[in-house]
């Protein structure tokens, strides 16, 4: 019998600024790395009865299919406050994250962050994630950390360094005492010393729970948002924690337990890949590389517009702003790409992902080094500008050679491409 997760809750080591944004940009990564592995689940579900669903079992999949998007939405909130915080302490954002399949060691053994379909194991997995700090739960089966391990060091170090936690809320409550801390010895003025316009708000994304962070206050607040829609709050039975991740996906589990108990055949998702990789791994460990033609094509323009996505949502914050006009375009931009990629990873479940055909191919938001900040802003609207025309024609390529590919998508890069050139 596995055991369960270590509920030891000690805090979370944060002795000056440095080891602070190195655990806000752990938390970034975290939250980035859960919207994707939600986002796959969500792209997995069925999407008519003639795969195998009554219409009953469809109408709760598309439900599924909303809330696992609107809490992938959350996340986004989430990684946009966790960069606020950021560069709230002087900090530029962080956008970038670990490849799929994240090697054992970059985050705590009990959070293992996994591209798979929506599986009842996935779904307990999902649940294990959201969980509250302090809740003794076993990891769901197939997500167990291959290796038990601690990367707590014995003495606090003056480089940063990672520190062990055992949930979501508890790293959160040591990046809270973090800036508790900071604030007392450093003062707030001197801790919170970014400029609040080099942050994302609701005038440039309209995201409910989105605001700057420019004092304790707002900082804890923050945080505050973040775990209430995540594990529901810190106190138990709130009002709101319905509306909780956790909830969600327990909710959720309840739903298709039921299902099975009346159908022991059900399945709400396609028969996916497990971690798909575009390149062909040294050591294939589990992973599915997504070799067939047509899928690899697709699944590289998919990673191509998400790299840009990311670079101009890295664009449209970070850094003291010029016009209001050039942010728009870059935060619209970023927006209108996702629905490129949403329609590019919903066609990717639809292709077989090797000759075998056994399995479809998935997206798998595979971001190359030198993905990202490019901080001349001139030379930069230049250069995403040129990567919008030059997927726009492969776009093009793509639909002419496979019905899969939406033939209006290359047209959306190419009016992104315009509206950045006027720019310049």
């Amino acid at each position: 019998m596995e055991k369960p997760f270590n509920t030891d809750q000690h805090d979370v080591r944060v002795n000056d600024r440095e080891q602070l944004i190195y655990l806000l940009t752990e938390a970034a990564e975290i939250e980035h790395g859960l919207m994707c592995t939600y986002l796959y689940a969500g792209w997995s579900l069925k999407r008519t009865v003639d795969e195998g669903v009554t219409p009953e079992q469809l109408a709760s999949i598309e439900r599924w299919r909303k809330q696992i998007r609107g809490v992938a939405m959350e996340e986004m909130v989430h990684l946009a406050m966790v960069n606020n915080m950021l560069m709230s302490i002087g900090s530029p954002p962080h956008f970038r994250r670990q490849n799929f399949p994240v090697p054992p060691g970059y985050h705590p053994s009990s959070l293992v962050v996994r591209l798979a379909p929506l599986t009842r194991d996935t779904l307990a997995h999902f649940i294990y994630l959201e969980r509250p700090e302090g809740m003794e739960m076993a990891q769901a089966r197939g997500f167990e950390s291959p290796l038990d391990y601690e990367r707590r060091s014995p003495t606090a170090t003056f480089t940063p360094t990672a520190e062990d936690y055992d949930t979501v809320g508890h790293l959160y409550r040591g990046i809270e005492q973090g800036f508790e801390q900071l604030s007392a010895s450093m003062g707030e003025a001197i801790l919170f010393i970014g400029n609040p316009e080099a942050q994302l708000g609701r005038d440039l994304m309209d995201l409910d729970g989105l605001f700057a962070v420019t004092d304790l206050a707002s900082a804890r607040k923050a945080i505050e948002v973040i775990i209430e829609q995540g594990e529901g709050g810190r106190e138990s039975r709130r009002p709101d924690a319905a509306e909780s991740h956790f909830a969600r996906f327990s909710a959720m589990g309840e739903q298709y337990d039921a299902f099975l108990r009346e159908d022991p055949g059900f399945v709400p998702h396609r028969a996916l890949a497990s971690v798909p990789v575009m390149l062909a791994p040294i050591d294939p460990c589990g992973t599915t590389h997504v070799e067939a033609l047509e899928a690899a094509r697709v699944l590289d323009l998919a990673n191509a517009v998400y790299g840009l996505m990311l670079r101009l949502l890295a664009s449209g914050t970070g850094m003291e702003r010029g016009t209001a006009a050039r942010c728009r375009v870059d935060i619209d931009g970023a927006v209108g790409l996702m629905h490129v990629i949403n329609s590019l990873a919903v066609a990717l479940t639809t292709l077989p992902a090797d000759d075998q055909g056994t399995v479809c191919a998935g997206m798998n938001f595979h971001l190359p080094r030198s993905a990202l900040a490019l901080p001349q802003r001139h030379a930069g609207t230049l250069l995403m500008a040129e990567r919008a025309n030059e997927i726009a024609l492969a776009l093009d390529t793509a639909a002419a050679a496979w019905p899969a590919v939406d033939a209006s998508l290359g047209g959306q890069l190419r009016a992104l491409a315009a509206q950045l050139q006027e720019l310049t």
